[in-house]
């Protein structure tokens, strides 16, 4: 005996087909998903997580989403917290249900020991930015001097020797450069107008050579930090003839701006 279902029946089938499958899709959506992976992102009310296939999630936040810290090897010990640690670089585990294109989350918990880790990172991040951009400025600034005080020793013509006065304030000087980090002297002689040009060279090497003996010798400067002299000849500002005042050698107090730089602590 042959059965025949009749065409309206079937319709009827089908209907009813399509009811229960749009109800077991309904249902699926709205099933609890587990997801693990690392918090890249915090803005508002969702988090961007991370998991271990690289794949991006937003989770979206709400009132009714507990988060919960665990402490020990097995996790079992837990207390609740606020959204607020929620953090970059901080593995979570989150519990939720899909959200359009995201998920909701109903709990988001983590480790304690991660959690110090990722503040441990985090409060690390603006020193080291800085540092790096201070050690960037200090290489360009490598090689570059910066004068911090200046003497003129006077002399008699023809003489390369130190007046007291002169010891007086190459005394002063080297005080000053004695108060100052990773200073170096640099040492510049001149002539006046008078002689030849050769006699003019030999003479301001001598004269320069005299301060920076004395500066060493008696005024307990380290040999490494006092340059030996330039002898510049003539001076710039001699004139023609003699002139007192360019019968001198001009002593500077300098630092290098990138070793100065490397020797503050970062902040000051």
């Amino acid at each position: 005996m042959t059965t025949r279902i009749a065409p309206k029946s079937l319709a009827r089938a089908s209907l009813l087909f399509g009811a229960v499958l749009a109800l077991s899709a309904h249902a699926a959506d709205g099933e609890k998903t587990k997801l693990k992976g690392v918090i890249t992102g915090v803005q508002g009310d969702s988090i961007v997580v991370v998991d271990q296939s690289k794949t991006p999630h937003t989770i979206q936040l709400s009132s009714d989403t507990v988060f919960k810290k665990t402490k020990g090897l097995t996790g079992v010990v837990h207390e609740k917290t606020e959204r607020s640690v929620l953090m970059a670089g901080l593995p979570v585990t989150v519990e939720g249900v899909p959200a359009g294109d995201g998920l909701s989350a109903s709990e988001i918990s983590f480790k304690s020991e991660d959690l110090r880790t990722a503040q441990q990172i985090q409060a690390g991040l603006a020193p080291t930015n800085a540092q790096v951009d201070a050690n960037k400025q200090r290489m360009d600034e490598f090689g570059t001097y910066e004068q911090l005080a200046a003497a003129e020793v006077l002399f008699d013509s023809g003489s390369t020797t130190l007046s007291s006065k002169a010891k007086s304030d190459l005394d002063a000087f080297a005080a000053k450069a004695k108060q100052t980090h990773n200073y170096q002297v640099v040492l510049q002689g001149f002539t006046d107008a008078t002689g030849n040009a050769a006699a003019n060279q030999r003479l301001s090497t001598q004269r320069s050579n005299a301060v920076a003996n004395y500066l060493q010798q008696q005024a307990g400067l380290a040999p490494g930090r006092v340059r030996a002299g330039d002898g510049m000849g003539v001076a710039p500002d001699a004139g023609n003839g003699s002139n007192a005042g360019a019968r001198k050698v001009v002593a500077k107090l300098v630092v290098d701006k990138g070793v100065q730089a490397g020797a503050k602590a970062p902040g000051e």
